[in-house]
């Protein structure tokens, strides 16, 4: 008899145990999602919106192959030239290295008037060529 009562005893603790890991887990998920909500809404009301891909481009054939860095970021929009450029470093994102090409065509990159000022000449439709 005294071995039953110790076994539902056993039994009666690791239940009591395991329910009350669930219940702490759980609470700490809301607290968690919680957190995690009101930081999308903090970086939401930060970032801007990116624009809309470059209508008009035209990049010379001898650049054609040039590489540029990007920040895969919702709010990015620009290409850089150089990995260390200032607006470039604090990417919360992934980076690529990609050319010029791919850059603008593929992912609708505008140039960073930091470290790629001077090919802001890929953009103007008006240049004479």
């Amino acid at each position: 008899m005294k071995i039953t009562l110790l076994r539902q005893g056993r039994r009666s603790l690791l239940l009591l145990v395991f329910a009350g890991t669930l219940l702490s887990c759980q609470h700490t998920d809301e607290k968690t999602a919680a957190s995690q909500a009101e930081t999308a809404v903090a970086v939401a009301g930060t970032q801007p919106k990116a624009r809309p891909a470059p209508e008009f481009f035209l990049i010379p054939p001898d650049m054609a192959k040039n590489r540029v860095w990007i920040c895969m970021d919702e709010s990015a929009n620009l290409f850089h030239t150089k990995n260390d450029c200032p607006l470039l470093v604090p990417c919360k994102g992934t980076f690529r290295n990609l050319t010029l090409v791919r850059a603008i065509e593929d992912f609708g990159r505008y140039n960073c008037q930091e470290c790629s000022r001077e090919l802001d000449h890929i953009f103007d439709e008006n240049k004479v060529r």
